[in-house]
């Protein structure tokens, strides 16, 4: 799910679920040192979502969380969406 440039989703490199913000190489002011010359964009891990044993914690990477309104508003939802799935499978493991 994205919502401007921030995404939840699913990352099969780090094997969790993670929030990411998307931006254009060079046009940023954040200091990358290259210009990209095609209209590519590139992205970087806001937070990681870890399950544990009573439902998911998110894990702020620095303070890239609170860089971005638009983090805030992905990751209350994208926190919700997985406590709520992690108490409906926890529901149905124990009516087997």
């Amino acid at each position: 799910m994205r919502f401007r440039n921030i995404e939840f989703r699913w990352s099969d490199v780090n094997n969790k679920h993670e929030l990411v913000k998307w931006y254009k190489p060079g046009g940023d002011g954040k200091g990358v040192s290259y210009v990209s010359t095609d209209d590519k964009e590139v992205c970087y891990v806001v937070a990681f979502f870890d399950k544990g044993k009573e439902g998911y914690d998110m894990r702020t990477i620095g303070d890239r969380f609170f860089e971005d309104k638009d983090a805030f508003v992905v990751g209350k939802y994208a926190i919700e969406f997985l406590n709520e799935t992690f108490e409906i499978e926890r529901q149905e493991e124990d009516n087997l």
